[in-house]
């Protein structure tokens, strides 16, 4: 369909949409007179509608001015459908609840492509390690090799570090900085067409199957596993996930469309951002963990693998299923 057919089919539903929003911005002296275009009742209809020409004018690429009205629009009743009517602004627990899954299964070529570089690597290299250990000597340096065999021997007080107890509020500052500047730093690699992003995506995955790899060789089982069990959910799916948004920034430098590349950073940026935002919640919250529950020794084992594969399974299902309802 030609875009000025296009525009003449559902120019009066796009105005009747922009009409309601100015509608919800009250103005002195009209509260009486002023009537809404349609109900409210029938907000998430047109909504859905207006999102699908949006999706439609993209894919057909009309002229970005039009792109961007239907932006505009769509942006608008987001605010409208998300987050103004209740007069509070952003949401963080809400996004963290709703929104934030959804954006991780609408930006699904980015997020899979995410998760496959870093996790492909990570457990190609766990399995590879049981059979070729030698493959350690080029991949951990040898002051790291006796690093991790120390932190992860049995009888340790606590396991993951040498230090004492009182030090948990510092150690927990310590993770929440090693794991958020590992996110960021995925997610700033994307400005450099991608590039930067796949290689700190593929790279941290490489490092991490090593390690882990390594220590299973070495018959660190128990005091390893155990130890990651409880935060690895939360720190690696989140930074597979800031690798995600790194690509979605190189994505749109790399094919901008019909936007210059600078508009198209722009654009892409706004759900990056959203996305790293997420990313980062979670490696915050695999730092509480492993600052406080990880490294204890009294905990058994056992209880420790138990908490470890339900935060993993109910970590999925919140990405798989988050926000479905309030959609």
């Amino acid at each position: 369909m030609k875009q000025a057919d296009f525009e003449r089919y559902h120019r009066n539903r796009w105005l009747a949409f922009a009409l309601w929003l100015d509608f919800q911005r009250p103005k002195k002296g009209q509260d009486g007179q002023r009537q809404a275009p349609f109900p409210l009742t029938e907000l998430p209809d047109r909504y859905r509608e207006l999102c699908q020409h949006l999706a439609l004018a993209r894919d057909r690429h009309y002229t970005s001015q039009l792109v961007d009205e239907l932006h505009r629009l769509v942006q608008g009743g987001h605010m409208q459908l998300y987050g103004s009517r209740s007069g509070q602004g952003f949401n963080f627990f809400r996004f963290m609840a709703q929104d934030f899954p959804r954006l991780v299964r609408q930006e699904w070529p980015f997020t899979v492509t995410g998760l496959l570089l870093f996790f492909v690597p990570l457990f190609g290299l766990i399995i590879a390690m049981q059979w070729y250990p030698g493959l350690a000597d080029y991949l951990i340096p040898q002051m790291t090799q006796a690093q991790m065999e120390h932190m992860y021997r049995p009888g340790n007080e606590v396991t993951g570090f040498t230090r004492e107890a009182p030090d948990d509020i510092l150690m927990w500052g310590y993770y929440i900085y090693h794991n958020i500047s590992i996110d960021f730093q995925c997610f700033a690699g994307g400005i450099l067409f991608g590039l930067g992003a796949l290689f700190y995506t593929v790279y941290n995955g490489v490092i991490i199957g090593a390690i882990a790899g390594y220590l299973t060789h070495k018959s660190y089982i128990v005091t390893f596993w155990s130890f990651v069990a409880g935060h690895s959910s939360f720190e690696l799916i989140g930074a597979a996930l800031a690798g995600a948004a790194g690509l979605e920034l190189g994505y749109a430098l790399v094919a901008p469309g019909p936007y210059s590349r600078l508009h198209a950073l722009k654009r892409r940026a706004q759900i990056a951002v959203r996305l790293l935002g997420g990313a980062a919640t979670l490696t915050f919250i695999a730092a509480f963990i492993e600052g406080f529950w990880s490294p204890q020794t009294f905990i058994p084992p056992m209880v420790k693998y138990v908490f470890g594969g339900s935060m993993w399974l109910l970590l999925s299902l919140w990405l798989l299923l988050g926000g479905r309802r309030a959609a």
